[in-house]
Order: C-alpha cells, then sequence, then structure tokens
C-alpha cells in the first residue's frame, strides 16, 4: 500500500496512514515491535475519494474531492473497518484539489483549507439566512514565508500545523474560536536532512511531536529504483 495522507490521533499516540480510497494502516510509534493494524474507511467511494483525512477524538473526518464531508467513527479500527457517511454540511469552498483539514469544534467544525501557493484560511460553520442551513464563515487566513508552497495541512482545536513542499512544518496557536492566536508561527519543526524527499503529509501527536509521511526513490532487488514510502518522527 502507497499512503496519501498522514493523520495523529487526537487523544493518543496512534497515527493512521491512508490512501484516498479509504485503505489503511494503523501504526504506533511509541511501540518498538513494528506492528501495525490493516483497516479500510468503508462506504467512502460512495462519497468520493478523500482530498484529506483529520482524526478527532471519535471519528476520522474526511475531505473528499468534490468538498463534501465525511464522517467515519472509529471505535472498531481494530476489527479493521470504520463505516462512512455523509456530513450533512454544505461542501468546503475551494477544497477540491488543495490540501484541507476539517476538526470538530465545539458544537460546530472547524476548516482549514489551502487557498493559493502559501495560505491557508481557516472557517467555520455559521447560521445563515436561513437558520436550517449553515454556511462556511471566514476566520482568518495565516501564510508561508514568501515563495512557500503548501504540501499538507492538519488541524486540532488548539493548533494549525502547515507543511510546505520542503518538509518544514509551520505551527499556529488557535484561539477558543478558531482563530490564529498570531499572525506569525509560534514554531518551525524543520526535518533532519537526508535523502532528497516528495513530502505528502504531516501531523501533530498530542505530545508535540510531528510525524511526517515522504516518498523518495529507492534501489530495489534487482537494481531497479521504485518510489518507496517512508514515515518520520
Amino acid at each position: 500500500m502507497e499512503p496519501d495522507f498522514l493523520t495523529c490521533q487526537a487523544s493518543g499516540t496512534k497515527v493512521a496512514a491512508l490512501t484516498a480510497s479509504g485503505l489503511g494502516l494503523l501504526i504506533d510509534p511509541s511501540t518498538t515491535d513494528g506492528s501495525v493494524t490493516e483497516f479500510s474507511l468503508e462506504g467512502l467511494l460512495e462519497l468520493g475519494m478523500a482530498r484529506s483525512i483529520t482524526w478527532g477524538d471519535s471519528s476520522f473526518l474526511v475531505v473528499t474531492s468534490s468538498g463534501k464531508l465525511a464522517r467515519c467513527p472509529a471505535n472498531s479500527l481494530q476489527l479493521g473497518r470504520a463505516a462512512c457517511s455523509a456530513v450533512p454540511v454544505p461542501a468546503l469552498p475551494a477544497a477540491a484539489g488543495t490540501a484541507a483539514s476539517v476538526v470538530e469544534f465545539d458544537t460546530s467544525l472547524l476548516a482549514a483549507v489551502a487557498t493559493s501557493a502559501g495560505s491557508v484560511s481557516l472557517l467555520d460553520l455559521a447560521a445563515g439566512d436561513d437558520e436550517e442551513v449553515p454556511t462556511w464563515r471566514s476566520l482568518g487566513t495565516v501564510s508561508l514565508p514568501e515563495g512557500g508552497e503548501v504540501a499538507a495541512v492538519a488541524a486540532t482545536r488548539e493548533r494549525l500545523v502547515v507543511t510546505s513542499k520542503d518538509g518544514a512544518s509551520y505551527v499556529w496557536n488557535l484561539r477558543t474560536d478558531g482563530t490564529p492566536a498570531s499572525e506569525e508561527p509560534m514554531h518551525v519543526d524543520t526535518p533532519a536532512a537526508g535523502p532528497r524527499r516528495q513530502w505528502q503529509s504531516a501531523c501533530l501527536l498530542p505530545n508535540g511531536k510531528i510525524v511526517r509521511l515522504a516518498t523518495r526513490w529507492a534501489r530495489g532487488k534487482g537494481g531497479a529504483s521504485a518510489l518507496s514510502s517512508e514515515l518520520l518522527i
């Protein structure tokens, strides 16, 4: 399996690496036995291919290729599956084809969506003119340093992590209303030097460690080169 996304457990030590079609591996970086659990997000393909996946307190929240959202309860992961269903909210604006993350925030949802080469918008759901139909409301924007390009976005209720295509992860604190606490990131985490990699995804563990997913060319059996996925902590 060649995963596309990485998401960290909101209140635990595990991470999940997943493909856009919903196949996943459950990994615990705190252990040394190297064991993984395979699982699948059942019903996801009926809703669309995944563009991002965020592991909340009890469910995965998936942004699909159309910008619509799906919720997949995680309580049966050890059985190898999580059943997904559509979330009855409007599609995220401009989410198709871009990095994004959605997290449950109080009684609403908080979304972070890459809007240009180096910017990410924060949005929440607000009641519209018709209170039965909420709309996405802008809370603010954060930006990478000039020239930076967004590779991945990961949000929790307290922090926003934006990873650039060079692998550096920029971390902002979020206020209780979901707005960024500062214009500049409060921390920048840069991966150790190593082979040239393509950075795909990153997430933040509760202990503050950033886990990254990358691919690089590696020489396989017979001397042929092939793309290989790596999990880096």
